[in-house]
């Protein structure tokens, strides 16, 4: 587990959202920044961006995105123009430049997501009930997530260990693999977690462009 960041989302200068509400009460979204043409690497610690997700009752809104950066890891918050927690996640990225030791010569490099969460969720052990229900929460930290892997030359890879209560959505709506389906000799199956999950390459232009992408 990746060890949690001090987290400030109101440094000055980076804390420069605007009040915007869902679509289905302000149709109007011109001027929008989102993460669609940002380079999310280069950003410093702060307020980066914002994201279109679902509302649960119909209709979208734009949730605000920050970033933390610490010794090892980035962390990745999404809150609401009212400073409400809505969704995080943490990341680190596991670059490995020399891999020809590796026996299929497959690049093992990738981003490594921990603590993802989606507060807003009913049902779930971390459910907040005084947030209003946004989905693609989920969706919009992997796609981070990979976007970052990208950056970094991991080539979109991107593995994580799964609840069992958050297992279907990584199979069944990210098409996620469990890793331990390989066999010993397999670069693939480098951790002995028999919950580790990899996005295998047929699925990272899908992931991509899930529910409209970033």
């Amino acid at each position: 587990m990746i060890n949690n960041l001090t987290f400030n989302p109101y440094v000055k200068n980076n804390f420069n959202i605007q009040n915007v509400k869902s679509k289905k009460q302000n149709p109007s979204f011109c001027g929008i920044q989102t993460l669609t043409h940002t380079n999310i690497g280069m950003c410093a610690d702060g307020y980066i961006g914002k994201i279109r997700v679902r509302l649960a009752e119909g209709g979208e809104a734009f949730l605000n995105v920050f970033k933390g950066k610490g010794c090892d890891c980035e962390e990745y918050k999404i809150m609401d123009d009212f400073s409400n927690l809505i969704g995080e996640a943490q990341i680190k990225i596991k670059k490995i430049v020399n891999y020809d030791t590796f026996e299929h010569k497959t690049n093992p490099s990738h981003v490594f997501v921990d603590n993802l969460r989606n507060y807003s969720t009913p049902g779930t052990p971390y459910h907040n009930r005084k947030l209003v229900y946004y989905k693609d929460i989920g969706t919009r930290l992997l796609q981070i997530a990979q976007r970052r892997s990208d950056e970094a030359e991991c080539f979109g890879n991107i593995k994580l260990i799964y609840k069992n209560e958050s297992k279907p959505f990584y199979k069944n709506v990210i098409h996620m693999r469990e890793e331990n389906t390989f066999s010993g000799n397999s670069p693939l199956r480098m951790w002995g977690n028999p919950n580790l999950m990899f996005l295998p390459p047929e699925w990272k232009e899908p992931l991509s462009r899930l529910q409209g992408g970033l």
